[in-house]
Protein backbone atom coordinates (compact mmCIF):
# COMPACT_ATOMS: atom_id res chain seq x y z
CA UNK A 1 0.00 0.00 0.00
CA UNK A 2 1.78 3.02 -0.74
CA UNK A 3 0.96 6.35 0.93
CA UNK A 4 -1.69 8.37 -0.98
CA UNK A 5 -3.69 5.08 -0.61
CA UNK A 6 -3.18 5.08 3.14
CA UNK A 7 -4.06 9.16 3.45
CA UNK A 8 -7.53 7.82 1.42
CA UNK A 9 -7.94 4.86 4.38
CA UNK A 10 -7.21 7.56 7.08
CA UNK A 11 -10.67 8.59 7.92
CA UNK A 12 -12.37 4.92 8.12
CA UNK A 13 -8.87 3.81 10.20
CA UNK A 14 -9.52 6.03 12.82
CA UNK A 15 -13.71 5.37 12.55
CA UNK A 16 -12.85 1.36 12.57
CA UNK A 17 -14.75 1.01 9.57
CA UNK A 18 -12.45 -0.61 7.18
CA UNK A 19 -12.79 -4.50 6.31
CA UNK A 20 -10.38 -6.54 8.46
CA UNK A 21 -7.98 -7.69 5.69
CA UNK A 22 -7.59 -3.67 4.32
CA UNK A 23 -7.13 -2.52 8.08
CA UNK A 24 -4.37 -4.79 8.62
CA UNK A 25 -2.84 -3.91 5.51
CA UNK A 26 -2.64 -0.34 6.69
CA UNK A 27 -1.53 -1.01 9.62
CA UNK A 28 1.37 -2.88 8.64
CA UNK A 29 2.12 0.25 6.18
CA UNK A 30 1.91 2.81 8.68
CA UNK A 31 5.26 1.78 10.47
CA UNK A 32 6.81 2.56 7.30
CA UNK A 33 6.65 5.73 6.63
CA UNK A 34 6.71 8.74 9.02
CA UNK A 35 4.47 10.89 6.81
CA UNK A 36 1.33 8.79 6.89
CA UNK A 37 2.16 8.09 10.94
CA UNK A 38 1.38 12.37 11.30
CA UNK A 39 -1.11 12.06 9.31
CA UNK A 40 -2.82 9.81 11.23
CA UNK A 41 -2.18 11.47 13.85
CA UNK A 42 -3.81 14.17 12.66
CA UNK A 43 -6.75 12.64 11.28
CA UNK A 44 -7.50 11.65 15.34
CA UNK A 45 -7.09 15.11 16.29
CA UNK A 46 -9.61 16.03 13.57
CA UNK A 47 -11.91 13.12 14.11
CA UNK A 48 -11.67 14.42 18.16
CA UNK A 49 -12.50 17.99 17.07
CA UNK A 50 -15.32 16.83 14.88
CA UNK A 51 -16.75 14.59 17.73
CA UNK A 52 -16.54 17.20 20.27
CA UNK A 53 -18.06 19.41 18.35
CA UNK A 54 -20.99 17.12 17.55
CA UNK A 55 -21.38 15.92 21.40
CA UNK A 56 -21.94 19.73 22.04
CA UNK A 57 -24.39 20.52 19.26
CA UNK A 58 -26.92 17.62 19.37
CA UNK A 59 -28.54 18.40 16.21
CA UNK A 60 -25.56 19.47 14.05
CA UNK A 61 -25.41 17.60 11.22
CA UNK A 62 -22.04 18.15 9.12
CA UNK A 63 -22.00 16.78 5.75
CA UNK A 64 -20.82 12.43 5.18
CA UNK A 65 -17.63 13.49 3.95
CA UNK A 66 -16.78 16.59 5.88
CA UNK A 67 -14.16 15.27 7.48
CA UNK A 68 -12.78 13.44 4.69
CA UNK A 69 -12.58 16.81 2.83
CA UNK A 70 -11.05 18.93 5.66
CA UNK A 71 -8.05 16.39 5.74
CA UNK A 72 -7.76 16.18 1.88
CA UNK A 73 -7.40 20.37 2.08
CA UNK A 74 -5.36 20.36 5.04
CA UNK A 75 -2.91 17.70 2.70
CA UNK A 76 -2.69 19.78 0.00
CA UNK A 77 -2.56 23.07 1.54
CA UNK A 78 0.69 21.59 3.48
CA UNK A 79 3.15 19.24 1.76
CA UNK A 80 4.86 18.23 5.01
CA UNK A 81 1.77 17.92 7.55
CA UNK A 82 2.89 18.68 11.51
CA UNK A 83 0.67 17.90 14.10
CA UNK A 84 -1.61 20.94 15.17
CA UNK A 85 0.01 23.72 17.10
CA UNK A 86 -1.15 27.17 17.55
CA UNK A 87 1.20 28.57 15.18
CA UNK A 88 0.17 26.38 12.13
CA UNK A 89 -1.44 28.20 9.35
CA UNK A 90 -3.10 24.74 8.52
CA UNK A 91 -5.07 25.61 12.21
CA UNK A 92 -5.93 28.39 11.66
CA UNK A 93 -7.44 27.73 8.41
CA UNK A 94 -9.18 25.01 9.49
CA UNK A 95 -10.56 27.09 12.83
CA UNK A 96 -11.57 29.80 10.09
CA UNK A 97 -13.44 26.99 7.88
CA UNK A 98 -14.64 25.61 11.13
CA UNK A 99 -16.01 28.60 12.35
CA UNK A 100 -17.53 29.96 8.61
CA UNK A 101 -19.49 25.98 8.91
CA UNK A 102 -21.07 27.30 12.42
CA UNK A 103 -21.74 30.61 11.70
CA UNK A 104 -23.68 29.26 8.43
CA UNK A 105 -25.88 27.39 10.77
CA UNK A 106 -26.51 30.57 13.24
CA UNK A 107 -29.77 32.15 13.06
CA UNK A 108 -28.98 35.60 12.64
CA UNK A 109 -32.26 37.00 13.86
CA UNK A 110 -32.26 34.48 17.33
CA UNK A 111 -28.44 33.80 17.76
CA UNK A 112 -29.04 29.90 17.97
CA UNK A 113 -28.12 26.98 15.55
CA UNK A 114 -30.49 26.04 12.79
CA UNK A 115 -30.61 22.04 12.87
CA UNK A 116 -32.27 20.20 9.98
CA UNK A 117 -33.84 17.31 11.37
CA UNK A 118 -33.39 14.22 10.17
CA UNK A 119 -36.38 12.96 8.21
CA UNK A 120 -38.33 10.00 9.93
CA UNK A 121 -37.99 6.56 8.20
Amino acid sequence: MNCEELSQLLPDLVEGTLPPALQAEAEAALPLCPECQRELELARQVRTLLSTLQAEYVGLHLPADFERRLLARIHAEQSSLELLDLSSQTLLQWLIDLINLIGALLDPATGTLRLQTQPSA
